[in-house]
């Protein structure tokens, strides 16, 4: 390793222990460990974090299973991930929000309990919108034992 390299790892290293350092004066209100984290860094420089400190809903540190470990406390909570992966960022739970919208202003089915509830609310979404197509469709038939809408139900 040249000298640059050294000094540019040296300060890495630094780095990383005052974050820890920082983190530690607050705590972390839960870690994570026994993972495999993802940081978003080239696999060729990541140094393959096991385990994630938070605190106050934000992370405040990654490295090792021993680093995050120390930054916990008698009311940490500890999980143990068993090898999982943990990808910090918001997730979303792919909604193609343009239908999903289109969903929202049709007849809403997805907690109706009987075939009755479910013929009961296309009438009286219908009555509610004369002259307008019934849109919709999201309902769960295992409520109900399974069996699937029949048209007689719609058209009672």
């Amino acid at each position: 390793m040249t000298i640059r390299g050294w000094r540019l790892w040296r300060a890495l290293q630094l780095g990383a222990i005052g974050g820890i350092m920082a983190a530690c004066s607050t705590g972390a209100d839960t870690v994570l460990t026994g993972g495999l984290v993802w940081t978003g860094a080239p696999l060729s420089t990541e140094i393959a974090p096991s385990a994630v400190a938070v605190r106050g809903g934000r992370i405040t540190a990654v490295g090792t299973d021993e680093e995050i470990l120390r930054l916990a406390g008698s009311r940490t909570r500890r999980i143990d991930l068993g090898g999982r992966r943990v990808v910090p960022g918001l997730m979303d739970s792919h909604t193609h929000f343009i239908s999903g919208g289109f969903e929202l202003a049709g007849v809403q089915l997805r907690d109706a309990a009987t075939p009755e509830e479910f013929a009961r609310r296309i009438g009286a979404f219908a009555a509610a919108h004369p002259g307008e197509w019934v849109t919709g469709g999201t309902w769960d038939h295992e409520l109900w034992g399974g069996e699937l809408p029949r048209r007689s139900w719609i058209d009672s």
